[in-house]
């Protein structure tokens, strides 16, 4: 489970939170609009790749939906 949170909004990118199992650091993942390119920039504390992976892809979902919640709990069991 992740704990997704926007938090910042540009024209040419946008910044989510995440944050793996409700608990440690928060990661960042960026969008890119430009180039369409989505990233890790920080990791979390308490990561995996696992949860690295899920972050990123629903990122991806919502810029491809245009739809920016600002809040999120991506669960996948």
């Amino acid at each position: 489970m992740n704990q997704l949170q926007l938090k910042e909004y540009r024209p040419d990118y946008f910044i989510y939170l995440y944050q793996p199992e409700g608990r440690g650091d928060w990661g960042e993942v960026i969008y890119n609009f430009t180039d369409g390119i989505t990233q890790i920039v920080k990791r979390a504390s308490e990561n995996s790749s696992w949860h690295d992976n899920h972050a990123l892809l629903k990122v991806e979902e919502f810029a491809k939906k245009k739809n920016l919640p600002l809040e999120f709990t991506q669960a996948w069991y």
